[in-house]
């Protein structure tokens, strides 16, 4: 507890004998783990998320393949006959690569036309391959632009939507134009990693040169990060066999360990100005083992019932957390104080502490009335969250989407008029119910309708027309397309609209029994179909530290703090991804993740200096004081490196490493700002101590 001292003078006597071969131990561990267990990282988290869906899995049961649904926008000055040929070629290149099983686009499309012989009408199909680009033109402008998922109405924009089994390396194909191609298939660029790698050393080593003015503290910081990062990844594989890491997890240990080492290296640095390296070895441990071995305990109480939720994401970034948190301790704790006693500073003074006077002096003197009213509009939020994720999740995570497409499949058992009719009834009611968000919508209920309207024999298709209709998809070579042996082809394209409604709706409709078949839809439903598991198990984590951290200090009120200052960074970051309609992600739950981390961390830190002084009988104002010299100046370095390399990472060429820069460094920065400035307050709030040394001089 925080009014206790623990002697670790035998213990540091022991680690300054034996520190040659602790450090030589640690380092040939790491080189054996790093051997041994050798993750495959993932820049995509299709994998992560299709492991744990019900609807691939209900399609696999129906033994439907799946693919890979990319998209290739080609963009041109001006369609002329010359351009349009040069496009057409390449409809053929993409439908020739190895892997490729299906080319949409105007090119793929089968226009029907009925032409007068004689007295009576014949149906006529004509592909857009066979057309030059006046009758292309004339073509789709006639049909009202319904193909304006596959060309814009200037026709400078054609957009193939290509089905395959394999990556495309796009730089193969001829393309007349300028392009952009958009595939879930995203390649590490191991040389933007190692780039970023020497970014953060960069990053780290300046900030810690000025702030420290040695090289020694980001020396020891890059030891300290590297060899957790090793030792976290190596038991997570060792414990759940799992091997596929996401390129992002990583970042989990980085930003746990370098605040929690800097919690010790302060505290040995600082120490120093006073007294011998031996005393500040001493202080370093005696003062920020037990509140560190705290926050490991509440790690792994906290989090350690999300290792058994059926789900690999939860199960990796819980563990990634309790892991680099408990390995981080154990070298800190060993590695750390034999690296540094052969070390002896001469500059330790912190002039830049000043700042936490400042802090220290103006919050003593809080208003309680603009800390009740914040926390009233945060848990009004939480409120107002928890309902929208819970009876309108689809309204609340939005996926808004341009010119998309999403292909299904239907079972059937005999092709027959009245599984045809169950079909234009499905497209009716999907038509009804989003209108003119929705393209065209391709099947063989809408091909036959075409087929019976250009022949003109009866309004309705009727079982004659029917039959007539199956015999002209024969003879133009029309059947593969939309049916084979065991199932119907559907194809929805989508023109301006969120995509979630709609998988939602098609996932209650109840006509018809409907499979997906393209990995990108697959993924959106199952990031949709998570969310109310991922919030429910991120809400119970935060009740679990929030009980934890009351249980650790012997306090009701601190119950309220720990989960307050926890929830707050992400709910005030869940609020603005609301506002802004940015799509649940894996890359956002690992910047909750981390955030979740640090703020439990700075938690536990803070109030235990803050009680332990208080405990001691030192006034508010200088418990502030030191409170924010020797747990509030860490955190601020701390975070400010993760923030500045975070945000670099946003420069980068790699989508996932983009958005958990951009993520992280928001959810860092709202974390940094409640524990600076609102967690100190409710120290203040809830101090049980406040009433025994009222009449000391503040």
């Amino acid at each position: 507890m925080y009014y206790n001292t623990p002697n670790i003078n035998r213990y540091l006597e022991k680690v300054v004998n034996f520190r040659k071969p602790i450090i030589l131990f640690y380092i040939l561990a790491a080189i054996v783990m790093a051997l041994i267990y050798k993750p495959h990282f993932l820049s995509s988290d299709e994998l992560f998320l299709s492991n744990n869906s019900l609807e691939m899995q209900k399609t696999n049961d129906q033994q439907i393949d799946t693919y890979s649904l990319e998209k290739l926008i080609v963009t041109i000055d001006k369609l002329d006959d010359k351009k349009l040929q040069k496009l057409k070629e390449l409809h053929k290149q993409i439908a020739q690569l190895d892997g490729v099983s299906k080319v949409s686009s105007v090119f793929s499309n089968d226009f029907i036309e009925a032409e007068q012989d004689g007295n009576s009408n014949m149906v006529v199909v004509i592909n857009g391959t066979q057309l030059d680009s006046l009758e292309l033109k004339k073509m789709v402008k006639e049909v009202h632009n319904e193909y304006c998922n596959v060309v814009d109405e200037n026709f400078q924009n054609f957009y193939f939507f290509i089905s395959t089994q394999e990556p495309i390396d796009v730089k193969k194909l001829t393309i007349p134009g300028s392009y952009e191609f958009i595939t879930l298939n995203n390649e590490i660029n191991w040389l933007i990693i190692f780039v970023y790698a020497l970014i953060f050393i960069a990053v780290t080593t300046f900030i810690f040169r000025i702030l420290f003015r040695n090289y020694l503290s980001s020396v020891g910081a890059i030891l300290i990060i590297a060899l957790s990062t090793i030792f976290t990844f190596s038991m997570i594989m060792m414990l759940t066999d799992i091997y596929t890491i996401h390129i992002t997890m990583p970042f989990i240990t980085i930003s746990i360990t370098i605040v929690e080492y800097l919690y010790f290296y302060y505290r040995w640095h600082v120490s120093q100005y006073k007294s011998n390296k031996l005393n500040a070895l001493r202080k370093m441990l005696n003062r920020s083992m037990t509140p560190a071995m705290w926050t490991s305990v509440l790690t792994v109480l906290g989090l350690g019932s999300l290792v058994f939720i059926n789900s690999d994401i939860i199960k990796l970034l819980s563990l990634s957390v309790i892991i680099s948190s408990i390995t981080g301790y154990i070298l800190n704790l060993t590695l750390l104080p034999a690296f540094l006693s052969h070390f002896e500073l001469k500059h330790t003074h912190v002039p830049y502490a000043r700042l936490g006077y400042l802090l220290a002096s103006n919050e003593l003197h809080y208003s309680k009335k603009f800390l009740f009213s914040f926390l009233a509009v945060t848990y009004l939020f939480m409120l107002a969250g928890g309902y929208l994720i819970y009876s309108k999740s689809n309204n609340f995570f939005k996926l808004p989407v341009k010119n998309e497409q999403i292909e299904l499949k239907i079972p059937y058992k005999e092709m027959n008029l009245e599984l045809v009719n169950s079909v234009s009834m499905f497209t009716k009611d999907l038509q009804e119910r989003f209108e003119d968000e929705l393209g065209e919508i391709n099947s063989i209920a809408s091909i036959m309708e075409n087929l019976n309207n250009a022949n003109t024999q009866t309004d309705e298709l009727d079982e004659e027309a029917f039959m007539q209709a199956l015999f002209y998809m024969d003879l133009y070579n029309l059947s593969d397309k939309y049916f084979d042996e065991n199932t119907l082809t559907l194809e929805i394209n989508l023109f301006d609209m969120n995509k979630l409604e709609l998988l939602d709706w098609l996932m209650q409709y109840e006509g018809i029994e409907l499979f997906f078949v393209d990995k990108e839809t697959l993924l959106s439903i199952s990031k949709y179909s998570q969310t109310v598991l991922l919030a429910t198990s991120l809400f119970s984590a935060l009740i679990m530290i929030a009980l934890i951290i009351g249980w650790i200090f012997r306090s009701k009120a601190m119950i309220f703090v720990g989960l307050s200052v926890n929830l707050i960074p992400i709910l005030w970051f869940g609020v603005i991804i609301s506002v802004l309609s940015i799509p649940l992600s894996l890359e956002m739950l690992i910047a909750m993740t981390i955030s979740l981390g640090l703020a439990s961390d700075a938690t536990i830190h803070f109030a235990f200096k803050y009680f332990r002084l208080r405990y001691l009988e030192r006034s508010q104002k200088h418990t502030l004081e030191k409170m924010f010299f020797y747990a509030g100046i860490p955190v601020l370095i701390g975070s400010t490196v993760l923030i500045l390399v975070f945000a670099s990472l946003y420069f980068s060429q790699i989508h996932s490493l983009q958005l958990i820069g951009i993520y992280s460094a928001v959810l860092i920065l709202i974390s940094l700002l409640t524990d600076i400035l609102l967690l100190p307050v409710m120290l203040l709030l809830v101090d049980h101590f406040q009433n025994k040394n009222e009449k000391r001089t503040i």
